[in-house]
């Protein structure tokens, strides 16, 4: 039987984890003008699920990240380098991102 509050637990001490990659997948989308709509077109998603990784608010498989990051066009490194131990590089702050246009 899986204990609820364990997955909740590693949920929260991941949670860092995926604010980070949604702020950076929110950051690459608004660069290319696209919608949350458009890129989840692309992906086969919903946008309330585009929403919700922006928003860190689900998990996300290591596939639907790789097909989000083939949606806008960039290596997937770029949403993932930075976050060895699973925190963005500045703690918990807001993180700037720059993107080669």
């Amino acid at each position: 039987m899986i204990n609820r509050h364990l997955v909740g637990a590693y949920f929260m001490r991941d949670q860092g984890i995926y604010r980070a990659i949604g702020r950076r997948l929110r950051a690459r989308r608004r660069l290319l003008d696209m919608t949350q709509r458009e890129v989840g077109a692309r992906c086969g998603l919903t946008f309330q699920q585009v929403q919700k990784y922006e928003a860190g608010l689900i998990a996300m498989p290591i596939a639907r990240l790789l097909a989000l990051a083939e949606a806008l066009q960039a290596p997937i490194d770029d949403f993932i380098h930075g976050l060895p131990d699973g925190r963005p590089a500045n703690g918990d702050a807001r993180e700037q991102v720059t993107w080669a246009a």
